[in-house]
């Protein structure tokens, strides 16, 4: 049986191990941006910020005392001359172990990340996929998700 909370930072050393693989994969595709693998304690300040604070949390998913899934989620409030002010959720990372990957843990992560951010007032959800994952990229529309903007990029390292 699944069990889904925030985590707490006793959560922190899987969180890491988790978000390695996550990391893995991204580095996989784009070895120059993502870091490759690491000390097991080199991301602890990063996971840890997204952890019982007022403005960010970390779900996660917990099968038989071990953690098997994880969403981070932050509120963001905007307000600009240009836009209509709002307050939203941004997902940070989400990270499912390979061996329980195609079993809802994601989509039950992300309807609990939308109820979290629902309760604090957020209007929306926004997020960003990498072009290459286009597993995830599926998952989220099927969650009713849209491309809202895209990101383009050209590398000015050869000197163009």
């Amino acid at each position: 049986m699944l069990i889904y909370r925030e985590a707490i930072e006793s959560d922190l050393a899987a969180i890491c191990a988790l978000g390695e693989e996550v990391n893995a994969v991204h580095h996989d595709a784009f070895p120059h941006i993502f870091a490759g693998p690491g000390e097991a304690d080199r991301d602890v300040a990063h996971w840890k910020r997204s952890i019982g604070q007022d403005n960010a949390t970390t779900i996660v998913a917990e099968a038989q005392g071990v953690l098997v899934g994880f969403v981070t989620v932050g509120m963001v409030s905007e307000s600009h001359s240009l836009l209509q002010p709002m307050r939203f959720g941004r997902v940070g990372s989400v990270g499912i172990t390979q061996r329980h990957r195609g079993q809802g843990i994601g989509p039950a992560l992300m309807q609990r990340a939308h109820e979290w951010v629902a309760l604090r007032g957020g209007v929306e959800m926004r997020l960003n996929v990498w072009a290459f994952n286009t597993h995830a990229l599926h998952v989220y529309e099927e969650l009713g998700y849209e491309v809202r903007s895209l990101t383009l990029v050209k590398s000015l390292a050869d000197g163009a």
